[in-house]
């Protein structure tokens, strides 16, 4: 029997299910329970974060309700009976309903198609659905000449016709198009949510996992459950129970977390040697320098965020049980010399790209970072001052 990966086995199943998206969800239930529903829906937002699944849950409420309503259907028949509503919701949810059409803009972009999808528009839903539903994916890729031979029809299509165009490049999609769509944007999904829907994974797959690696793979998802769901999948694969940090490390190629932290350490003794030491030790680990600096900003910026709003802000992207350690090392530091050491690592990681030895320049950087508090204080830093008259103003 084949695997069906995890972002398709939980794959929302309602409206409430599209997690970090309930905005988005509340006013399409509220269009179809008042009778507002547009010909056309353009649904934005980066990959992984609901777009199609909720276009088909869109779909469904449309032509297979959970319940049957009070009101008469639109075109005057009545309700087909409950299994058959059913039968056609599971269909449309598994993509195999006749009525609801999804099409892949990438591979059917050519004007030839669109007139296509014209002609059978103006054919009537067949079965018991009230409506045929389009359901465009990736809209943006369609051809100049696709989107004018769609222009017609997406303005006045046929009353038993409904779009839903889905797209990650909004700025793609002609303006003629877009004023013919109610335009809905789909947010980035908080990694603390992603990290919540992830637990609730694991549980029905009765893995254990540290709290700390779910959040590490919610961090990586970058916003986008699928992403997230992804990660998970190769993490699951391994086949270790429960899952660890360690486990995340050895599979994405991830620093180690334990070094990472004795470097930082490091660097609040302003300990020169130690600090360059604790960084070669991660790049002989088989981490790049780039992929080191972005681990040092992200570290650095959660101990700006402790520092600033308290170790528990919902700001903080970490887990119960690695919050502690992380707030007893952001009391070595305060916001201000974090800032500084941000915009260094950063200022260190764009001039590395041009250098013909990037590697001195990360050495270079990772001193200052171990010397910043003894060399200055932020606000000379902040003011301009050298090192020297920060001295001055130290001794006095």
């Amino acid at each position: 029997m084949s695997y069906t990966v995890l972002a398709r086995r939980y794959r929302s199943q309602a409206f409430d299910q599209v997690v970090g998206q309930q905005p988005v969800a509340e006013t399409l239930k509220n269009a179809i329970k008042t009778g507002r529903v547009a010909h056309a829906y353009l649904f934005c937002g980066t990959r992984g974060v609901g777009k199609t699944s909720m276009a088909r849950l869109f779909a469904r409420a449309l032509n297979a309700p959970d319940t049957v309503p009070d009101a008469p259907r639109a075109d005057g028949a009545e309700y087909p009976p409950q299994d058959v509503q059913d039968r056609m919701a599971d269909a449309i949810m598994a993509g195999e309903d006749l009525n609801v059409i999804e099409i892949d803009g990438a591979s059917n972009n050519s004007v030839d198609q669109a007139r296509q999808l014209i002609a059978n528009a103006g054919l009537s839903p067949t079965g018991n659905a009230l409506y045929k539903v389009y359901i465009i994916d990736e809209v943006h890729m369609l051809s100049t000449s696709a989107f004018n031979a769609l222009l017609k029809t997406m303005e006045e299509p046929p009353s038993h016709v409904k779009f839903i165009l889905c797209t990650t490049e909004p700025h793609k999609v002609p303006a003629t198009i877009q004023s013919r769509c109610q335009r809905f944007d789909f947010r980035n999904i908080a990694t603390a949510r992603i990290a919540e829907h992830l637990t609730d994974v694991l549980q029905q797959e009765n893995v254990e996992a540290q709290s700390e690696a779910v959040w590490q793979v919610a961090r990586l998802g970058n916003g986008s459950m699928r992403d997230a769901l992804s990660l998970l999948d190769r993490l699951l694969a391994a086949g270790q129970s429960p899952l660890t940090t360690t486990t995340l490390e050895e599979m994405f190629g991830l620093p180690d977390h334990a070094l990472v932290a004795s470097l930082v350490d490091a660097v609040a003794d302003g300990d020169v040697g130690d600090a360059l030491t604790k960084a070669a030790d991660l790049l002989n680990h088989g981490i790049g320098q780039d992929q080191l600096i972005e681990v040092l900003i992200e570290r650095f910026r959660q101990l700006m965020l402790i520092a600033a709003c308290g170790a528990d802000s919902e700001l903080i992207e970490l887990s119960e049980d690695a919050r502690p350690t992380a707030a007893a090392q952001a009391q070595r530091f305060d916001p201000a010399a974090l800032t500084y050491m941000i915009a260094l690592c950063e200022s260190v990681q764009r001039n590395a790209k041009s250098s013909s030895n990037p590697r001195a320049l990360l050495d270079a950087g990772l001193v200052r970072l171990a010397l910043a508090e003894k060399m200055a204080d932020v606000a000379a830093v902040l003011s301009g001052a050298g090192p020297a008259a920060t001295a001055a103003q130290k001794k006095k």
